[in-house]
């Protein structure tokens, strides 16, 4: 599920500064997982947002997140008081709703996205490996590859109007006997 996804992209980061003093990252066994106590009702929540939005509010849905630090849904979403009303009557008075304003809808970002994807013989075929492709919610499509500085520019221009973010996302590297 998206929101699953969302959550770690979230609750990576948080995680790693929760635990950066704890030991050397070579020293852990173990991948840290924290369960937060708010954490099934908070993805509970996204996935009710998200299923409103993508539903019955296509035009204006961009994306759901949850901080689960603060215990907060984080809505993305083109201003809509129609959209705003449907968030607030698929959750209970009791969560902490945050708005994210946004550019485009989740259905536009992702047409886009996929056109990208499609495209990526294309760009094999000229020396650019797309090493990611995805969507920053209601922002832009997001494209990763090894060299941005040398890269945006035909990426840009095979794509005129679209809202890219070319940006720096090396290609993953095996560990060498499946060991950290």
């Amino acid at each position: 599920m998206k929101v699953r996804t969302l959550l770690l992209t979230l609750a990576v980061p948080a995680v790693m500064g929760l635990t950066a003093g704890a030991q050397p990252a070579a020293a852990q066994s173990e991948p840290v997982i924290i369960d937060w106590p708010t954490q099934e009702k908070l993805l509970g929540w996204a996935a009710a947002v998200e299923h409103e939005g993508r539903h019955n509010h296509p035009e204006a849905y961009a994306g759901v997140a949850i901080d689960p630090t603060v215990g907060t849904v984080i809505v993305h979403r083109i201003p809509s008081v129609a959209f705003d009303d449907a968030v607030r009557r698929v959750l209970p008075p009791s969560a902490a709703v945050r708005y994210v304003d946004a550019e485009y809808s989740e259905g536009h970002l992702a047409a886009w996205t996929a056109e990208v994807v499609a495209d990526t013989d294309y760009w094999r075929e000229r020396g650019v490996e797309l090493n990611l492709v995805g969507s920053k919610p209601g922002q832009c499509v997001l494209v990763g590859v090894e060299d941005p500085a040398r890269d945006a520019a035909s990426i840009g221009a095979r794509y005129p109007g679209w809202p890219l973010c070319v940006e720096h996302d090396g290609r993953a590297v095996p560990l060498a006997g499946g060991q950290a």
